[in-house]
C-alpha cells in the first residue's frame, strides 16, 4: 500500500507517456513504450530490458484501448489501431483518474514511514507536537509505542499536562505503563513538574477441649478433645456472580428504575457542582477516564484523593455499561459519611467501593487467581499447645488457668496472604475482618443485641451436648449476586448481597487428624444468625462493609472479565489493574498474630461443661459458583447508548444524572 502512494506521479508519467505513444506512434522523440504483462501497465526505456515501474490494472482496458498482439513473447507488445487512438486517450485519463482516487484513499489509511532520525531530533528539541504529527504514529503496531516515546520525554521535561494528555491516546496498557514508570521515576529523582499457595489445614488453627465431668479433663479419646477452629476471608472473582433469572415482581429491579435512566441522564452535566459525597439519584463512573485521571495524578506526583480512591461515593454497582469505548458504572448514592475511618452510604450503610480494591479484583480475574489469606501455627507452637493439653488433661494446670496457658503455648500464629501482595490495604482489611470474625464468634467483641455468637450457641443447644471432636471450620466467601442484561449482553444489572459467612465441620480424630465432614448444629445456627443479621453486625463494625465492598467490585470485575471485548474494554481492564501494584503508602505486611483463648463454661443439672478454644486461623476454599446461563431483559435494550451523554471535559471521570 505504501509503495502504490510513493510510486503515484511515475505511474501517472507513464500512463500519459504510453497514451501520447500509442496516439502519435510515429514520433521519433518518444523515449518510452508500453507493455501489457500480466495485467501490469510496465513503461520501459528503449534497450532496458526490466520494466522500472508497475500498477495493477484491469486487463479488461486492452479491449477498449484497441489493443492487439504484436507477437508472441512472454512479454507481449501490443500496438494500436488508428481507430482507437482518441478512446485510447480517455481511457488513459479514466485510469488516471482511478490511480489518483486510489492513491488518495491510501494515503488517508497510512501515510509514508517517517524518518526516526527526524522523529528524535524534533522530540530532543522539544517539539513534541511535531513529534507526535509525524506519520509513523499511524504505522500499525508502532502508534502508541511511538506516542509513550513522546509522552516520556515530555514528562522529563516538565510538560506534565502535556504528557498526560498524550497519554490519553494511548490503548496499550504495556506502553502506558512504560510512561508512567518513566514519570513516577522522574518524580522520584525530582524532575521539574508541571500470591501465594493454599494453607495446610491439617495443622491445628484452634483447641476445642471440652469435658462433662466437672473441673477435670478427659484423656484424648474420651470426652476431652481437641479441634483447630480456622476461620477466614476468600475472594474468587468467578466465585461471586451468580448468573440466574429473577423473580418478575423483584422490586429491587423494577422496570420503573430501568426507564429513569433516560430522564437521569438528561442533565446538564457540566453545570453540576463536584460533590462526590454528595447524593445522587444516578451516579456514572467511566473507567476510561478514571485510568487517564489516575495516570495523569501518578505522572505529576499529585495523590489520588479521596474521590478517586472512593468511586466517587459508589457503594455498589447496580448497572454495568460496556460501550464501543469505554466501561461505565452507575448506582444510585445517598451521600457519604465518614465512620470510625471509612467512608459509608449514609442510608444504607455500605461501605464505598474502592479503586485499589478494584484493581485488585481485576488483577485477579484476568489471572484467574482466587486471593484470601491464612493463619497458622507455628510447628514449635503446636508442639507446645499439645504439652499443654496433656496438663491440662492430668490435671497439673488448673480449669482457671487453662486458657492463659494455652495462648501462651500456642503463641504467635503465622500470617500469609497468597494471590496478593501483604503489604496492600486489601491484605489488612481480609486479615482485620477475618480476626474481628474470630473475636466476635468468640465472645470477645459484642455481638449486636440480640444476634447470638458460637459460644451463646452452644448454650442454647447444651441439650445436645457439647461440641465434642469437631473441628470448626469459618471463612467469608461470595454471595451469589443475581445478574441480567440487555440481548447484546452490553448492559448489565446487579441485584443482591455479596458475601456471606460459610462453614463446614469436620470430625476431629484423637491423632490431630480431621475425618469426615460431619453435620454440627451449633456451628451451622451460628452462620445462619450471622449472614441473616448482616446488615447489623455491618452497621456496627464498619470493617465488614469495607470486606463487601470488595466482593462487589469482585464481581464486576468477573462480568467485564467475561463479557468484555479482546481490545478496548481487556485493555482498559489491564490498564487498571497495573494498579495493584501500586504502593500509595508504606504499609507493613502482617506477618503474625496472636493466638486467642477463652475458657466458657455452661451448666446442664448438676453438670458444668468447659468449652475451651484457642483459636487462629483463616481457611481457604476454592468454589466456583458462577452459572453459564444469562438472565436477558428486554427492557435493557436500547440503554447503552444512554451512557454517551457524558461530560465534554474529558478530566470528569465521573458525573450525575437527574
Amino acid at each position: 500500500m505504501l509503495q502504490i502512494n510513493t510510486l503515484a506521479l511515475q505511474h501517472f508519467a507513464t500512463l500519459v507517456s504510453c497514451g501520447m505513444n500509442r496516439l502519435w506512434p510515429n514520433e521519433k522523440n518518444s523515449s518510452l513504450a508500453c507493455f501489457f504483462h500480466n495485467g501490469l501497465v510496465v513503461k520501459e526505456p528503449p534497450g532496458s530490458r526490466k520494466p522500472e515501474t508497475a500498477l495493477l490494472t484491469s486487463a479488461q482496458c486492452r479491449a477498449p484501448l484497441g489493443l492487439r498482439s504484436h507477437h508472441t513473447n512472454p512479454v507481449r507488445k501490443y500496438v494500436m489501431s488508428r481507430p482507437h487512438r482518441i478512446a485510447s486517450l480517455a481511457c488513459v485519463v479514466a485510469i488516471t483518474i482511478a490511480v489518483f482516487t486510489s492513491t488518495a484513499d491510501h494515503c488517508c489509511m497510512a501515510a509514508p514511514p517517517a524518518d526516526p532520525t527526524r522523529a528524535d531530533q524534533a522530540i530532543k528539541a522539544g517539539e513534541f507536537s511535531v513529534a507526535k504529527s509525524l506519520p509513523a504514529e499511524t504505522i500499525p503496531g508502532t502508534r502508541d509505542r511511538w506516542l509513550a516515546q513522546v509522552a516520556s520525554a515530555q514528562s522529563l521535561s516538565g510538560e506534565s499536562s502535556a504528557a498526560a494528555a498524550t497519554v490519553r491516546q494511548i490503548e496499550t496498557p504495556a506502553d502506558r505503563q512504560s510512561v508512567l514508570n518513566n514519570s513516577m521515576g522522574a518524580v522520584r529523582r525530582g524532575a521539574p513538574q508541571g500470591g501465594g499457595s493454599f494453607a495446610d489445614f491439617d495443622s491445628l488453627m484452634n483447641l476445642i477441649e471440652t469435658t462433662v465431668v466437672p473441673d477435670t479433663w478427659e484423656a484424648l479419646g474420651g470426652n476431652s478433645t481437641m479441634a483447630p477452629y480456622p476461620q477466614g476471608v476468600y475472594v474468587d472473582a468467578a466465585g461471586t456472580v451468580e448468573i440466574a433469572h429473577l423473580p418478575s415482581d423483584d422490586q429491587s429491579l423494577a422496570k420503573g428504575a430501568i426507564a429513569n435512566l433516560d430522564a437521569l441522564l438528561a442533565a446538564d452535566l457540566e453545570s453540576q457542582t463536584r460533590d462526590w459525597r454528595a447524593p445522587s439519584e444516578m451516579r456514572f463512573v467511566s473507567l476510561r477516564r478514571l485510568r487517564d485521571e489516575i495516570t495523569a495524578r501518578r505522572m505529576t506526583g499529585v495523590p489520588l484523593g479521596d474521590s478517586l480512591l472512593n468511586l466517587a461515593g459508589l457503594s455498589r454497582v447496580q448497572y454495568l455499561f460496556l460501550t464501543d469505548d469505554d466501561i461505565i458504572l452507575a448506582a444510585p448514592t445517598s451521600g457519604i459519611d465518614l465512620d470510625r475511618g471509612w467512608y459509608v452510604d449514609r442510608q444504607s450503610g455500605r461501605a464505598t467501593l474502592r479503586s485499589d480494591f478494584l484493581a485488585r479484583c481485576l488483577a485477579a480475574s484476568q489471572a484467574g487467581t482466587p486471593f484470601g489469606c491464612t493463619i497458622d501455627p507455628t510447628p514449635a507452637g503446636m508442639q507446645a499447645a499439645m504439652e499443654v493439653a496433656g496438663q491440662i488433661r492430668s490435671g497439673q494446670i488448673p480449669i482457671g488457668k487453662s486458657a492463659d496457658q494455652l495462648q501462651s503455648a500456642l503463641g504467635m500464629q503465622r500470617v500469609e496472604v497468597f494471590g496478593a501482595a501483604g503489604d496492600t490495604s486489601v491484605a489488612l482489611l481480609m486479615v482485620e475482618a477475618d480476626r474481628h470474625m474470630k473475636q466476635l464468634a468468640l465472645g470477645q467483641q459484642p455481638m449486636p443485641e440480640g444476634v447470638a455468637n458460637y459460644l451463646d450457641v452452644v448454650d442454647d443447644m447444651i441439650d445436645q451436648g457439647p461440641p465434642n471432636g469437631l473441628l470448626l471450620r469459618l471463612w467469608f466467601t461470595a454471595q451469589r449476586q443475581a445478574v441480567r442484561c440487555d440481548s447484546e449482553k452490553r448492559v448489565f444489572e446487579i441485584a443482591g448481597n455479596a458475601v456471606r459467612l460459610s462453614g463446614e465441620n469436620q470430625r476431629a480424630l484423637a491423632d490431630g487428624g480431621r475425618g469426615d465432614v460431619t453435620v454440627d448444629p451449633r456451628s451451622a445456627q451460628f452462620v445462619a444468625g450471622f449472614n441473616r443479621n448482616w446488615a447489623r453486625i455491618r452497621d456496627q463494625y464498619p470493617v465488614y462493609g469495607a470486606l463487601e465492598s470488595l466482593y462487589r467490585v469482585a464481581a464486576v470485575s468477573h462480568l467485564i472479565d467475561r463479557f468484555g471485548a479482546e481490545g478496548v474494554h481487556r485493555d482498559l481492564a489491564s490498564a487498571l489493574a497495573s494498579e495493584d501494584e501500586a504502593r500509595d503508602w508504606n504499609l507493613p505486611a502482617p506477618k503474625q498474630v496472636e493466638s486467642i483463648a477463652t475458657m466458657h463454661t455452661v451448666r446442664k443439672g448438676n453438670k458444668r461443661h468447659h468449652v475451651l478454644l484457642a483459636s487462629g486461623g483463616v481457611s481457604v476454599a476454592t468454589d466456583a459458583t458462577v452459572k453459564s446461563a444469562i438472565a436477558t431483559y428486554p427492557t435493557l435494550d436500547g440503554h447503552a447508548s444512554l451512557v454517551r451523554q457524558r461530560p465534554v471535559a474529558v478530566n470528569h471521570w465521573w458525573w450525575d444524572g437527574r
